[in-house]
């Protein structure tokens, strides 16, 4: 049946776009992710072979809007379009029927609309995304102050933020991760990320040792450390396709 449902919204940083007098004729549409895959032919061989890398390409999205303040038109259309251009760069993107996911996204094309009989006409938003879908449950910090485990709830590993704190060398362990931490006083950020190591401004990549930065596998992944790490406090940044 008829699902009564409110008017579709969407978010760019935490700004609605009907603050900026923004209103969607419908849901923001988005394509499915594609993964990436290189293919090689072998002659005298039938059929490819397939390399995938893990990775998944940028999918779009997009957005009929009209214009809710028809009174002073140009000024209307000056504010859509530096709200839209504002800042290069991927920014967070929520819609209203997705409320507990996120996206990474930036407008590739603004307004382009012209105004007829002093009002805009409606016109399309396209975004360019990156391919997750993450989760706002993964944006809350989660505290180990004695060795325990963080379960990935979905098919990918994360990129999580981790600050340790302490008051000497010590090594933690993020799932099958080692990290060395060679100097801390106090706190150091782990960014997977970023991949970089940091206090405040202060770049620390010199005081930790690790092959690679921590990701969180699917399923349970143990927290543990030794030396003089006190505690491990784990944002994990869960995504989906």
């Amino acid at each position: 049946g008829m699902r009564l449902r409110q008017h579709d919204l969407f978010w760019l940083d935490n700004i609605c776009c009907e603050d900026v007098g923004l209103r969607l004729q419908g849901p923001v549409s988005f394509s499915s992710p594609q993964a990436k895959v290189d293919t090689l032919s072998v002659p005298g061989r039938n059929g490819d072979i397939h390399f995938f890398d893990g990775s998944y390409a940028n999918i779009s999205g997009s957005a009929r809007c009209f214009a809710l303040a028809q009174e002073r038109v140009d000024l209307a259309l000056s504010t859509i379009v530096g709200w839209c251009l504002a800042a290069p760069g991927y920014h967070r993107l929520s819609v209203s029927d997705e409320p507990d996911f996120y996206r990474l996204a930036r407008i590739s094309t603004g307004p382009k609309t012209e105004i007829r009989m002093r009002v805009l006409a409606p016109f399309e938003l396209t975004f360019d995304c990156k391919p997750q879908r993450f989760s706002r449950l993964g944006e809350w910090p989660v505290l180990y102050k004695a060795p325990g485990r963080l379960r990935n709830p979905y098919m990918f590993a994360s990129e999580p933020l981790v600050k340790i704190t302490g008051s000497g060398p010590g090594t933690v362990q993020i799932g099958t991760y080692p990290v060395k931490i060679l100097e801390l006083d106090g706190h150091i950020m782990l960014d997977s990320r970023t991949q970089n190591a940091y206090r405040g401004t202060e770049n620390k990549n010199t005081a930790i040792q690790a092959a690679e930065f921590p990701r969180l596998a699917p399923g349970e992944n143990e927290i543990a450390w030794s030396g003089g790490v006190e505690s491990v406090e784990i944002t994990p940044h869960w995504w989906t396709l």
